[in-house]
């Protein structure tokens, strides 16, 4: 009778852990959500420099709600409710998920859960935001899963965000012709499926940021025009700089490499006077920061201040920094990180156009005479 009743409160006990676990999980995402959330309103509504330097002091840390989040649910990942949260893991705290450490036997999160993924939820119709989650993070082995899935996996808004995430990941490789063709056809396949919710959006508002990016950001395609305030306090657009070649830098005051960054676009800027290649930043810091820099002579270049992420979302931005080379035609001829690229880009538009110019043949002077 002890043993029976000891059995029993056993499974009470594990059952009651269990229900608590997801709950959990669900309070340290939703904590974390809202803390960011205040901070990101904090940082914008800022009345003045000290005021946003402190707001950003108060980031949310992210590696901390991802170490938390990670110790709910690295027991229950062959449970299907572990899913959810794992995916939230993935693209809220994707350096902590790709982080290897000897208690995890040198795996990281991410893979142990894209391990667990493979031999126990493969064919589960709760799959779709973690493929979403999968084209956020820089793992190898993601697009061989998502293939996988999107074959085999019977319910088919999973198929369809499996094959919106490989469209993601192949934008993210690059690949010229073949990786646009590749794109095309998961997209479309993607189009066919059901819409599904991903933790605040949908796969169908994804699907719709891919093509806009397809269409309106690719190579060879017209960039956006766009109207905003320069730091001066004057109302220009892109399209003001038509006619030349534009390096479009966008930047914050605490992105990666940052000093470095804009050292190398004070040498530009020093490189391109005089010639067609304007420089123009997009600044998503407080204006009042934007300023200081310039006063400083750390930003030498036109800049636009988007503290509202107006301009930025309308690129697209995912990463700071991010450069557009266009040409002057304002055509898109590069996109990526600052580097050797930008230079030699910008460097062959220029040369490029200078050479149609002088090769475009001059009107006669009126009154010029005419040999026999």
């Amino acid at each position: 009778m002890k043993t029976i009743l000891l059995t029993l409160i056993l499974a009470l006990s594990s059952g009651l852990a269990l229900a608590r676990s997801p709950e959990e999980a669900r309070k340290i995402t939703r904590a974390f959500d809202l803390a960011q959330a205040q901070w990101l309103k904090d940082v914008r509504t800022a009345p003045d420099n000290a005021a946003q330097n402190a707001a950003w002091l108060r980031r949310p840390d992210a590696n901390q709600a991802g170490r938390e989040l990670w110790a709910k649910i690295r027991n229950h990942l062959k449970e299907a409710w572990s899913l959810e949260p794992a995916a939230w893991l993935l693209v809220n705290s994707p350096e902590y998920a790709v982080t290897r450490t000897k208690a995890l036997r040198a795996k990281s999160p991410a893979a142990l859960i894209r391990d667990t993924v493979w031999e126990h939820h493969i064919h589960s119709p709760k799959l779709g935001p973690y493929c979403i989650a999968l084209s956020q993070v820089q793992d190898p082995k993601a697009m061989r899963l998502l293939e996988t899935i999107e074959k085999t996996n019977p319910d088919q808004a999973v198929q369809g965000a499996a094959a919106l995430a490989q469209a993601i990941l192949h934008r993210r490789l690059g690949g010229g012709k073949l990786g646009m063709a590749i794109r095309q056809e998961k997209l479309r396949k993607a189009i066919k499926a059901p819409d599904l919710t991903v933790g605040k959006t949908t796969t169908l508002a994804l699907l719709e940021d891919e093509l806009f990016r397809m269409s309106r950001l690719n190579i060879d395609t017209i960039a956006p025009n766009f109207r905003g305030i320069e730091v001066t306090q004057k109302i220009s657009s892109l399209r003001d700089y038509q006619g030349k070649v534009v390096i479009l830098f966008f930047w914050h005051a605490l992105m990666p490499s940052h000093d470095e960054s804009l050292a190398i676009f004070r040498k530009y800027q020093e490189e391109f006077a005089g010639r067609d290649i304007v420089v123009l930043g997009v600044n998503i810091d407080n204006p009042l920061t934007l300023r200081r820099n310039i006063a400083e002579r750390k930003v030498t270049w036109t800049s636009f201040s988007d503290s509202t992420q107006t301009i930025s979302k309308l690129y697209r931005i995912e990463t700071w920094p991010s450069v557009f080379v266009l040409d002057e035609e304002q055509k898109i001829r590069y996109v990526g990180a600052p580097g050797a690229f930008v230079k030699i880009t910008a460097e062959d538009l220029a040369k490029q156009a200078a050479q149609a110019r002088a090769a475009k043949p001059q009107p006669a002077l009126e009154g010029a005479e005419t040999g026999n």
